[in-house]
Order: structure tokens, then C-alpha cells, then sequence
């Protein structure tokens, strides 16, 4: 019950709430398409911004002779962020350039996605790295949940589930014009 409290008292937690929030709160007035454009540029710049501000961490990293978990944790930041700022790029040009179905399913777009798991995969093996604690090395609970995530992955792409009514049961709700057919 202490944590609990602990954790309602957090500004963090407040601040991020409150700005989540007010998202949803200016969205009804802002037209979908140039507010997603400029949602991808903002995303786009933020991963720019963050690899730039991690680079110096980088090169220390690299000129380590042996790596150290701090420096796989700032690697993996990097890549996490040069992967995401690569996918909102690509996500950016793609939604200017009408949607081309080729930009979807092109190998620079899996890069992006790949650089994004790399990043990911790094974090979670930098144990100790935040703090003395944080990730905690619980290697066999990290590998069921990578093996079930991965199960879960290859069933997805077998069974190859159709989503059209997903979607048209979503449209409604979050189509800015969702009359209008696809």
C-alpha cells in the first residue's frame, strides 16, 4: 500500500497523465491529417534530439576497451531512438506521398523496425545499468516471455487474421470522416 501512495504522489506520474489527457482533450478540434503530420515530424525531431544527446555517451561506450552495461544501455537508447526517428521519417514521407503500399512492405521500413528490437534487446540485457537494479537479470523469466512473445508472433503471421472487421468496428471511433469509404 506504501508503493501505491508513493506512486500517487508522484508529479511524474501527474504531469505525464495530465498531458496524455490533454491530448484527447485538443484532438476533436484539430483536423486529423495535418495534426498527424505534424505529430510525425515532432516524433521524427524528439528521435533526432535524443540520438544527438546520447552521442557523446556512444563514442565513451565505444572507446571502452571492454563494454560495460551502461554502455549497451546508451547503445541501445541510441538505436531504439535513430530506429524510431528513421520509422517516423519513413511513416512521414510515406503519408505525403499518398500511401504507397510499397513503402509499407520495403525493406528500409523492416531496418527501421529491426534498429527499434536491437535497441529493445539491449535494454533488456543492461543489467544493473539504471540505478544498480534497473533491468533486474531474471534470464529465464525474459526468455519465456521472448519465446511466448515469439509463439505468439509466428501464430499471428500463420493464421494470417483478417482484420477488416476490426477495423470497420474501429472507423467510427477514431476516422475523422468515417462516412467516407477506404
Amino acid at each position: 500500500m506504501k508503493v501505491v501512495m508513493e506512486i500517487a504522489r508522484s508529479r511524474t506520474l501527474w504531469v505525464g497523465l495530465l498531458l496524455m489527457v490533454g491530448y484527447w482533450i485538443v484532438v476533436p478540434w484539430v483536423p486529423i491529417k495535418p495534426q498527424n503530420e505534424f505529430l510525425r515530424i515532432g516524433r521524427t525531431v524528439a528521435a533526432i534530439a535524443v540520438s544527438i544527446a546520447f552521442l557523446p555517451g556512444i563514442v565513451k561506450a565505444l572507446r571502452t576497451p571492454w563494454p560495460t552495461y551502461s554502455g549497451q544501455l546508451i547503445l541501445g537508447i541510441v538505436l531504439s531512438w535513430v530506429g524510431v526517428s528513421g520509422s517516423a521519417g519513413w511513416v512521414l514521407i510515406w503519408s505525403m506521398a499518398g500511401q504507397p503500399q510499397w513503402m509499407l512492405d520495403s525493406n528500409v521500413n523492416g531496418f527501421f523496425l529491426w534498429m527499434q528490437i536491437l535497441g529493445a534487446a539491449l535494454h533488456l540485457t543492461a543489467k544493473h545499468s539504471v540505478e544498480d537494479d534497473i533491468p533486474r537479470p531474471n534470464w529465464i523469466r525474459l526468455g519465456i516471455a521472448v519465446a511466448f512473445l515469439v509463439l505468439i508472433g509466428i501464430g499471428f503471421m500463420a493464421s494470417a487474421p483478417d482484420m477488416h472487421s476490426l477495423a470497420a468496428a474501429l472507423k467510427p471511433w477514431f476516422a475523422e470522416n468515417p462516412e467516407l469509404p477506404d
